[in-house]
């Protein structure tokens, strides 16, 4: 054989063999019927790449670190393959939730026993709450409170409610009796010496001067008092005048004033 033909054949069988590594190679790195689903559709290809994030970045898929793929991006491509890919949007949101007022209630002895005023009306405040919001492949799946915070506070209503006992201006005609007396104040005790509970209207009294249960018209005060009380120190014409608190009790200390005697 001459040395022309036998390099033909040379050059043939290595051709041969080079289609037969390329075939090879072929069937070997190329990946057959990857299934894709993203945004609801199904995609269906072959790719010679080597991982998943090779493959959706060939395919022009846009993907972000919020959004879900499985398996791993860096998974070797197979054969028959299934990628899912969720899309995961992230949003805030604001919300406003009404804060309501509360309603505080102050006794006052300018007012009469079951009378009330009101001495500031009420205004409701507001809360603000910022909410994240997590879409997959836009449906709401998650809501989570981030923080919240009062943008205005409530202003609270104020009723003032009347403690004042009775209360009866004296009508000093011909029954009325004047007299001048010494007259302290006191604030403590639970019960007085006629049985009763101390009270703003009610004053102690000597019973051989005044006998209890008398009505007595003050007019430093513009009020009928009642005779019910009595007290140790309280002889001849002194009364004890009992006041709403101590600190009321010791701003009067100790006067000289004219009363009326009612009955």
């Amino acid at each position: 054989m001459r040395i022309k033909e036998k390099h033909k054949i040379v050059v043939f069988l290595f051709s041969v063999l080079i289609l037969i590594i390329s075939l090879f190679s072929y069937w070997t790195l190329k990946k057959e019927q990857i299934k894709i689903i993203v945004n609801d559709k199904v995609i269906i290809t072959s790719s010679f790449k080597k991982n998943i994030k090779d493959l959706l970045d060939e395919k022009g898929i846009k993907y972000d670190n919020n959004d879900k793929i499985t398996p791993n991006l860096n998974d070797e491509l197979k054969d028959y393959m299934e990628i899912n890919i969720v899309n995961v949007d992230i949003k805030e949101k604001k919300e406003y939730e009404k804060i309501p007022f509360e309603i505080t209630i102050n006794e006052d002895d300018n007012l009469s026993k079951g009378e009330t005023k009101i001495d500031q009306e009420g205004k409701d405040g507001k809360k603000e709450m910022i909410y994240e919001l997590i879409y997959e492949d836009g449906k709401l799946v998650d809501k989570n409170l981030v923080s919240e915070k009062v943008v205005k506070s409530p202003t609270n209503k104020v009723i003032k409610k009347g403690i004042k006992e009775e209360i009866m201006v004296a009508s000093r005609g011909s029954n009325s009796r004047q007299m001048s007396v010494v007259a302290t104040a006191y604030a403590t005790g639970t019960i007085t010496a006629t049985g009763t509970k101390p009270k703003w209207g009610t004053i102690a009294v000597d019973p051989k001067v005044i006998p209890y249960g008398t009505k007595v018209y003050i007019p430093k005060f513009n009020m009928t008092f009642t005779a019910e009380d009595c007290g140790g120190a309280i002889k001849g014409n002194k009364i004890d005048i009992f006041m709403g608190s101590e600190t009321d009790a010791y701003s009067w200390g100790r006067r000289t004033i004219d009363i009326y005697i009612l009955n």
